[in-house]
């Protein structure tokens, strides 16, 4: 008996052993993010890569203060906006063994082309950029961090009718969500009565500005003797590529006569207020935008604020409310993985919409509709001053979800 009782209490303390060997094996989860880091939209990507930097500190943080042998890693690809460099990252970090695929890609058209790939991999997009309504879908393996462009286009009309606005002339990039803003601008200016003029579209990559422009201020002339200049307003829904745009504008006396109006994807860009031609354009035109906004034109909370002011010292780029998107993506997935206890997928995806509907750190709600998209938020809107010699960016007014109306600062 003495001798089995040895037995026992050596096998015991073997068991013993494993389990506490176990217990502090480290757990990795791993992630990843496809972001454009050098292309048209790389302002965006850098604020959103410090930003997923910090979160992934931030929870290893809290996951070691409490003993918990759990570690987050993300792994970063530039695609510089090029669908098949996107495409090839997505396949890349696949066969690299991640699953969870948070922040980007940038663009709506990037994340198009990645879907069915996605879908089919069961791999999961926490995507922080991507506004087109035709991803709106429901039961795929894309969720989105903030609301199509049906809000933002409210947002925008809802500006211009403040602004007395009766005819609307667009430059748009024409692409998934340069196409897919100018659409849900167009119908509701025109349902509240306004006219929208041809415009002119784009393809990304195009250089020749200069003929754009006179395009553009030919039916401005043409808009300013029927209706008037206070009446006529120019909206121009772009990337960093926006700067080109008001640069070339800038030669042309005609287009100073009239407003203009930017989107989330050129507002609150360094390279417009570091550019004196354009950033001179763009006071004198009360050039505006309306951006996702983290609180009010008047008040950001004091989590998000934190966070930016990190993000800004890291990397002094300016950061907008996206790279919060980013930073809270990193924290929404830790906590799907603390409930379900794996990388799963198939099991995350099932409870990501429970755990969003509770979630909000930043200062943001991130419920969910039923399409996996964000279901509302307020826009800011963003306009260009001078100030001792150089220019900032200056938030303007609040564009209020819930109401439907703009509160100005």
């Amino acid at each position: 008996m003495k001798i089995i009782s040895i037995l026992f209490s050596f096998l015991l303390l073997v068991f013993v052993s494993c389990k506490q060997d176990q217990t502090h094996d480290p757990v990795v989860i791993k992630m990843g993010a496809l972001l454009d880091l050098s292309g048209d939209y790389s302002e965006a990507g850098k604020a959103s890569m410090a930003a997923i930097d910090l979160s992934v500190a931030d929870v290893n943080l809290l996951y070691s203060a409490a003993g918990s042998p759990v570690q987050i890693t993300c792994s970063f690809e530039d695609t510089h906006m090029d669908t098949s460099l996107t495409l090839a990252a997505v396949q890349k970090m696949y066969d690299n063994g991640i699953r969870l695929l948070v922040a980007g890609p940038n663009t709506s058209a990037e994340l198009k082309v990645i879907k069915s790939l996605v879908d089919s991999k069961h791999m999961l997009v926490l995507n922080s950029f991507s506004t087109a309504p035709s991803l709106a879908i429901p039961n795929d393996f894309i969720f989105r961090l903030l609301p199509d462009d049906n809000v933002q286009g409210q947002a925008l009309v809802k500006m211009m009718k403040c602004d007395s606005m009766k005819v609307l002339i667009p430059i748009w990039r024409q692409d998934t969500y340069g196409t897919g803003l100018y659409q849900s601008v167009k119908q509701r200016f025109e349902d509240a009565g306004g006219v929208v003029m041809t415009g002119v579209s784009y393809n990304p990559g195009s250089t020749d500005y200069s003929e754009m422009i006179k395009k553009v201020a030919a039916q401005v002339k043409s808009a300013i003797t029927d209706y008037g200049e206070k009446n006529v307003g120019i909206i121009l829904i772009s990337y960093q590529e926006g700067v080109d745009f008001l640069d070339h504008a800038a030669s042309e006396s005609g287009l100073a006569l009239v407003k203009w109006y930017g989107c989330d994807t050129n507002v609150q860009r360094a390279a417009l207020t570091a550019d004196p031609v354009a950033a001179a354009f763009a006071e004198r035109v009360h050039f505006m935008g309306p951006i996702m906004s983290v609180g009010t034109a008047g008040k950001v909370p004091t989590t998000a604020k934190r966070i930016m002011d990190q993000v800004f010292g890291n990397t002094g780029v300016y950061p907008d409310s996206y790279c919060l998107n980013s930073y809270d993506a990193v924290r929404i997935f830790s906590q799907a993985y603390d409930i379900v206890q794996a990388v799963n997928p198939d099991l995350i995806r099932t409870i990501l919409p429970s755990v969003c509907e509770t979630y909000n750190y930043v200062g943001l709600s991130r419920k969910l509709n039923a399409a996996g998209d964000l279901e509302t938020a307020n826009f800011i809107f963003w306009t260009v001053r001078s100030e001792s010699g150089a220019y900032i960016w200056e938030s303007y007014a609040t564009y209020m979800a819930d109401g439907d109306y703009i509160l100005f600062k």
